[in-house]
């Protein structure tokens, strides 16, 4: 990841070219000058940036609101439902200005060559997931001519649903595997080293993940597409050494979960992540847990990490989540993030091993768990969802016998529908872990898992009614001053642009059955 510098160089370069007058011709344009700059380093730049500005672009948002996490700073009011524009408002501008621009960069310049059919490919079906990520949490958006620089009407997000699933599709299609095209190569694309078949299979996955999106709001779309991405050229992600996830550099800056839990101290497991580790399996502790968690106690003025038993607890404890004042010995008796419990995605031992995770193989099986159960995908739903489990437990490191005897301790099936959403969804949100954005597009959706609200309410500069949840982020404060009148009609105004406003694919308010299950998944 030390190319990084070459990267943003060829950038700027690139960009300072590409915004000279035409009126001056090529006067302004020494004979030396660097016009034409490689796919790589565009890409290996639009990867990083996962994980770029995570903590007020994911953790102090998606990352509370799908209570993975809780926060233990009394003046960060977002775990309260507030909007800070200079934290999440970064990822608005990010997407338009960095992304989006490199990704037409590619395109700009390769779009007629045919040597770079496989990189505009994989180019396109990492952007659709960039816009997935951008829809999901707005609704709609500018997107259509968004890369043209000017401001331009939003896009209803049922419209960029359907066009994200048609690029998907495309994209996949379109890919040809051969040696005589370009290649990303294994030092610059950073999450599948420049294997095309692995790209056609993350294609067809996050296809079959926005088609699930869809259920409730387009049942009939979101069945053919979850069919077509089965059946897509290469099929869905095989395995675990499928997942896509990006690297972190341990020789530079990067701002992840260990600066969140350790460096900063801002965060500690969420008291729902907490309760549900101990309430599934008739085996009690989760075995995933030890391996995610641990507490941090101070010996000799430095925080170290200590077991459960070694600090005289029976469980690994989370606080909840809202804390308008934060109990002042909140990051001493909660538990944090092991990172030093071997699981490679949270080592923080210098080496390259800390990776910010886009997609598991144990979702691909719980979303075909909950396709199978409403009949949109063959094998037994059941199945699937252990599966699903056994999957997580063998990416995490669970030893076989452990996880074998979770998986044997899960509550069997009933003959109702919803209960068994209600199963599937919240092992698929254990295992998503640490997946924020996951984590809370699939509570918006399904309603399931239960998650709280905040402790001690909603603040009251928040725009999310007393006792409802937060369903989307607000607009940007500079899109308000600069194209308000290009927003979605009842939404041009910093008073309406409310957050609990649904999204377009999100039908669930909140459970109406005393059983607490929820009336809308199978309408």
């Amino acid at each position: 990841m030390k190319n990084i510098y070459t990267a943003l160089l060829a950038i700027m370069l690139v960009v300072t070219a590409n915004s000279c007058s035409d009126d001056f011709g090529d006067m302004n344009v020494p004979s030396d000058a660097t016009t034409t700059v490689e796919p790589k380093f565009f890409l290996n730049k639009m990867q990083q940036e996962v994980f770029a500005n995570y903590q007020r672009n994911v953790n102090l948002y998606p990352d509370l609101y799908s209570q993975y996490w809780a926060n233990t700073v009394s003046s960060f009011g977002s775990p309260r439902y507030e909007y800070v524009d200079g934290w999440i408002g970064n990822q608005w501008s990010e997407m338009y200005t960095r992304h989006l621009r490199s990704s037409q960069a590619i395109i700009d310049q390769f779009g007629e060559n045919e040597f770079y059919v496989d990189a505009l490919a994989i180019n396109d079906i990492w952007m659709c997931y960039w816009w997935s990520r951008m829809t999901d949490t707005y609704g709609d958006i500018p997107y259509f001519e968004a890369s043209k620089g000017n401001p331009v009407p939003y896009t209803a997000q049922s419209e960029i649903y359907d066009d994200l699933l048609k690029r998907l599709d495309a994209a996949v299609n379109v890919i040809t595997g051969g040696t005589e095209q370009y290649s990303y190569g294994s030092e610059y694309d950073l999450i599948y080293n420049g294997d095309v078949e692995k790209w056609k299979r993350f294609g067809n996955s996050l296809r079959l993940r926005l088609a699930m999106r869809i259920a409730n709001v387009d049942p009939a779309r979101a069945e053919a597409e979850v069919k077509a991405a089965v059946e897509g050229p290469g099929g869905l992600l095989l395995n675990n050494d499928d997942v896509a996830r990006v690297p972190m550099w341990s020789e530079g800056w990067y701002d992840y979960l260990h600066q969140m839990a350790w460096a900063w101290n801002n965060i500690r497991m969420s008291k729902t992540m907490s309760d549900y580790l101990y309430s599934e399996s008739s085996v009690g502790e989760d075995p995933r847990t030890p391996v995610w968690f641990t507490y941090q106690r101070t010996e000799n003025d430095k925080a170290v990490p200590k077991t459960k038993e070694e600090v005289g607890e029976a469980e690994y404890k989370g606080i909840e989540n809202g804390y308008n004042i934060v109990p002042a010995n909140a990051k001493e008796i909660y538990a944090t993030i092991n990172l030093e419990g071997g699981y490679e995605d949270f080592v923080g031992n210098g080496a390259d091993k800390m990776y910010c995770p886009v997609m598991f193989f144990s979702e691909v099986k719980f979303l075909l768990a909950e396709a199978a159960l409403r009949g949109w995908a063959s094998g037994d739903f059941e199945m699937l969802y252990k599966e699903g489990v056994e999957a997580s437990m063998d990416y995490v490191g669970v030893d076989a016998a452990a996880a074998t005897a979770y998986v044997d301790g899960l509550p069997a099936f009933t003959a109702d529908n919803e209960a068994r959403l209600k199963r599937i969804i919240t092992q698929k949100w254990i295992a998503n872990f640490p997946n924020g954005p996951e984590g809370w597009a699939d509570f918006r959706r399904t309603d399931y898992p239960d998650i709280t609200l905040p402790f001690e309410g909603v603040s009251g500069s928040s725009t999310v009614a007393a006792s409802t949840w937060v369903k989307r982020v607000r607009y940007p404060d500079n899109e308000h001053r600069q194209n308000e009148e290009n927003m979605p009609e009842g939404m041009r105004s910093e008073d309406t642009d409310r957050m609990d406003i649904k999204v377009w694919w999100d039908t669930a308010d909140t459970k109406t059955k005393s059983s607490g299950l929820m009336s809308t998944n199978f309408n």
